[in-house]
């Protein structure tokens, strides 16, 4: 019973997880520059410049998760194919 739990948890759960705090990242990114592209000076160049580095980070994240799916994907096919 708990290992299913865990096992979902950890399957489904932090790529869900990581895939949310890149969509929160990536609007509080944007919402920042538009602010400040309107009113000048609404956010400071350091929070925007923290904002960047965070969607920078998370991008190189849900990049490393993509190419492992992809990957292990492509293996099952390849599996499947020659069985």
């Amino acid at each position: 019973m708990w290992s299913v739990l865990l096992y979902k948890l950890l399957f489904f759960g932090i790529p869900a997880i990581v895939l949310v705090l890149f969509v929160v990242s990536l609007v509080r990114y944007v919402v920042a520059k538009r602010k400040n592209k309107k009113m000048p000076g609404s956010f400071s160049d350091s929070e925007i410049k923290k904002r960047q580095i965070m969607l920078i980070v998370l991008s190189v994240i849900v990049g490393v998760f993509v190419v492992v799916v992809v990957g292990f994907i492509a293996l099952m096919f390849m599996a499947v194919a020659y069985m």
